[in-house]
């Protein structure tokens, strides 16, 4: 049977293929057919990786079937990991707030492609902006991810990022999701530009409006934790010294728990300064 296997970033160029039809043996795991690629690449075999089956992340010991995508994706472009803060004590942290009136017209399901993109084009901000204004809202929120001109004490002169572009979009609108999970009254959206991107122009873009501040600066620090940790979007760095992959977690590995605890941290140092 055959699948069609990508790579993705530092991957795909220690193993010098982009993507390929490969034949496979009936019962062959995931796993197995990563160590097959890397047998005779250490340096491959020793980096931790996240496995994808048809644009869904999948464990180690999963069985592919014919016809299966599979990608190989290493650790994502979110910075860098302290891996003994990765487990967390987890807490019921959904906070189901009382729905806004409902907007005449509004269907999510409708607005999905624009919720959420992977896009080559410089982002147009405004059309965020108005993709997430409503007439409830009392607040309105923009993170922009800038491209800083500088990283642990080199100088930067571009950044060049590269993406699992409909694993990425899916990703966007799963973190989405997970946010209207826990303020129900917030909209979100949100894009990522891929490519070479220049010292000062945004690589990020999230768009955040609810009734109240307080949801819209919660929900936006939680999106950005949940970007860092599981969007398969990968960052080149050239700087004085060369050209590096930014390693920061594999996609999964850090829990949406993690997120939380970050967020109620937030929360109670605003309380604690206002009190």
């Amino acid at each position: 049977m055959r699948v069609q296997v990508k790579f993705f970033a530092i991957f795909r160029e220690m193993i010098g293929v982009k993507a390929e039809s490969k034949e496979i043996a009936e019962g062959t795991t995931i796993e197995q057919l990563w160590k097959e690629y890397t047998s005779d690449k250490p340096r491959a075999e020793k980096m931790r990786s996240a496995y994808a089956v048809n644009q869904k992340l999948v464990k180690p010991d999963h069985v592919l079937h014919d016809g299966d995508e599979v990608g190989f994706l290493p650790p994502v472009s979110g910075g860098q990991v302290n891996r003994n803060k990765l487990k967390v004590k987890s807490k019921n942290v959904k906070r189901k707030t009382k729905r806004a009136n409902k907007i005449s017209g509004d269907s999510r399901d409708s607005r999905k492609n624009k919720d959420a993109f992977i896009t080559r084009k410089t982002i147009d901000l405004n059309a965020l902006y108005g993709s997430v204004a409503f007439p409830g809202a009392g607040a309105i929120l923009l993170f922009s991810g800038v491209v800083r001109d500088n990283s642990k004490g080199k100088s930067v002169k571009h950044l060049e990022y590269e993406a699992y572009p409909q694993m990425a979009e899916q990703s966007m609108r799963d973190i989405i999701a997970e946010v209207h999970e826990r303020w129900a009254d917030v909209r979100m959206a949100m894009a990522h530009r891929i490519g070479k991107i220049k010292i000062g122009e945004s690589s990020l873009i999230i768009a955040v409006s609810a009734p109240h501040r307080g949801e819209a600066y919660a929900a936006s620090r939680y999106a950005i934790e949940r970007v860092k940790a599981i969007l398969p979007v990968w960052k080149k760095e050239f700087a004085t010294d060369g050209a590096e992959w930014v390693e920061g977690p594999i996609a999964g590995e850090v829990t949406s728990e993690k997120a939380d605890a970050i967020v109620r941290e937030a929360e109670e140092r605003a309380q604690q300064k206002a009190g």
